[in-house]
């Protein structure tokens, strides 16, 4: 069986190797010289021709062009600054300084001392009556003031702090020790009617419903075993066997024939196509682009 389907494989490999080496080779070889020499070496001829003749001059010419519009531009600049914005310079700077020594400085020292005349002999007495005003306010009006409110506010708390120390004593506190005396009591009985309720309902009742709680649990236990052994186990036992039984007389050698079958038959042409693949590049693609990166200058 695998004679026969190795020995078609070989012979297919073999006449694949050979169309390969006596065919594609040289037919490669010979679309790449004419690719070469028809193509490329006229297109890189005719390129280097318009770089030498045409687009080189041209750019020559454009930069001595812009050359001497920038040193033009220079030049009247240069004379525009030193005949034109220099002497509007000088004699605005020459108005400026007339008008700020001999009008600005005058009416400055002038207004200086007019607001020096008003603070001292209109600011200064008004100041000097509204302080004694409000020293005078302050010794005889609002001084007094704030010591009556402040005797009275004192009274005032005296009052409330005897007022709350007597309410306390003889309003608030017997209250609140009636209050707790009280809640003592009733937590008292809600504890003793607790602990008798637990003691003689509650208690009984989850004693009587775990005891109930483990015989079914271990009835469940019992009925599972019983189930894994005698029924899930044999089962689990039968199918693992013949799971063992499906892959080792069925799934393996069909595996096996699919692995040979890939390898002899598609394997062989992918590898075949891989290496067509290889060539085109290294014997068509690198020697084309060589040529045109010598032809156009470039160098890596």
């Amino acid at each position: 069986m695998a004679l026969v389907v190795v020995l078609p494989v070989q012979l297919v490999w073999a006449a694949l190797g050979a169309a390969y080496q006596y065919v594609l080779v040289p037919i490669g070889r010979a679309l790449g010289w004419l690719l070469r020499t028809l193509l490329v070496a006229p297109l890189l001829w005719l390129l280097r021709q318009l770089l030498q003749w045409v687009i080189l001059p041209v750019l020559h010419a454009l930069r001595w062009a812009g050359g001497a519009v920038l040193v033009a531009v220079g030049w009247v600049l240069r004379m525009l600054v030193r005949w034109v914005f220099r002497p509007i310079g000088t004699a605005l700077a020459a108005v400026v300084f007339f008008i700020g020594r001999w009008v600005l400085l005058p009416i400055g020292r002038a207004l200086a001392w007019v607001a020096q005349m008003i603070y001292r002999w209109v600011l200064t007495p008004i100041g000097l009556v509204i302080a004694g005003l409000v020293y005078a306010s302050y010794r005889w009006v609002l001084r007094p003031i704030g010591l009556a409110i402040a005797w009275t506010a004192r009274a005032i708390g005296a009052a409330l702090a005897w007022t709350g120390v007597t309410l306390y004593r003889w309003v608030l506190r017997p209250i609140g020790l009636a209050i707790a005396w009280t809640a003592r009591a009733i937590g008292a009985a809600v504890a003793w009617a607790a602990v008798a309720v637990y003691r003689w309902l509650l208690r009984p009742i989850g004693l009587a419903i775990a005891w109930t709680a483990r015989a079914i649990g271990a009835a469940l236990v019992w009925a599972a075993v019983t189930l894994y052994r005698w029924i899930l186990r044999p089962i689990g036992l039968a199918v693992a066997w013949a799971a063992r039984f499906l892959y080792r007389y069925l799934f393996r050698p069909i595996g096996l024939a699919i692995a040979v079958t890939w390898r002899y038959t598609f394997g062989a042409a992918f590898r075949g196509l891989a290496a067509a693949g290889r060539w085109l590049r290294d014997e068509v693609l690198r020697p084309a682009g060589a040529v045109m990166r010598d032809a156009l200058g470039l160098r890596r």
